[in-house]
């Protein structure tokens, strides 16, 4: 049993995912995420008056 399983009182891994594997972003979430910082930092070092 893992550490999260035996706070939470579950009897399994899959119980514990189950629960509260929608408060982890995904996979495409997070790459999107970094794609947009990305993005963004270079749309903001174009504008005239950046140096």
């Amino acid at each position: 049993m893992g550490p999260w399983q035996a706070r939470l009182r579950h009897a399994s891994a899959t119980t514990t995912l189950n629960t509260y594997a929608h408060l982890w972003p995904d996979t495409e979430e997070s790459t999107r995420a970094a794609v947009d910082v990305v993005l963004t930092a270079r749309a903001d070092s174009l504008r005239p008056g950046k140096a």
